[in-house]
């Protein structure tokens, strides 16, 4: 029983990602099979009530604009497996310490410019700058480091935009590399999660020298 236990407490990101993406299929497979319900009924009705169902459908639809928003609809649902998703893009892995170093800020190590390389990084963001630097500026960054987090969170929340289809097929073909970790030199498979880490650096830099004064907030 403890070895289930911990074998949960340690993957709980993962499982958190199944039962939110779970509660949102089965909530909108009720409502799909109610809205089928509701039209064959209609179907069966007189076509003379037709008309007057149909005016009464359009009040009804009138009366649910006015209704405040709830407050965890499909938008914030997925906001929240973007969080998770990028949750564990860095702290369920060993990206952070294989593609970069702490160094005021962290920057991408000799293994992380390899890749960056690689990928032809450079040639992605600047093609895709747009896109990129209004989800960050969507998300209104304060400091320096809202910016660095904001940059991870709209790379992996865009995945699987067709942008990123030459990514995937690269890594899909990529082999195994060396890379140092823990002082040690391993084999290691590169993985999107990889892919997104590297990229959101360059892409916090590129945002950071448009708005240089982030960089200079002082507590």
């Amino acid at each position: 029983m403890d070895a289930i236990l911990s074998y949960l407490v340690e993957r709980w990101p993962a499982f958190i990602i199944i039962v939110i993406t779970a509660v949102v299929v089965w909530l909108l497979s009720r409502w799909y099979h109610r809205f089928e319900k509701v039209e064959d009924t209609i179907k069966e009705l007189p076509c003379s009530k037709h008309d007057d169902l149909y005016h009464r459908i359009v009040e009804t639809e009138e009366a649910v604009k006015e209704l405040p928003r709830l407050r965890y609809d499909i938008n914030e649902i997925k906001q929240e497996l973007v969080a998770i998703r990028t949750y564990l893009t860095v702290k369920d892995t060993d990206v952070e310490n294989v593609f970069s170093k702490k160094h005021s800020p962290r920057e991408l190590n000799e293994a992380g410019e390899k890749l960056y390389a690689d990928i032809k990084g450079k040639e992605f963001l600047d093609k895709n700058k747009d896109i990129l630097i209004q989800g960050i500026d969507n998300k209104a960054p304060k400091t320096a480091l809202d910016v660095e987090e904001s940059a991870l969170e709209v790379i992996v929340s865009l995945i699987d935009n067709d942008m990123f289809i030459g990514m995937k097929n690269w890594v899909y073909n990529s082999s195994p590399r060396k890379v140092i970790l823990d002082g040690v030199e391993k084999d290691y498979s590169i993985s999107m999660n990889d892919v997104c880490f590297v990229l959101s650096l360059p892409l916090r830099n590129m945002y950071l020298d448009l708005y240089p004064e982030l960089r200079e907030i002082e507590i």
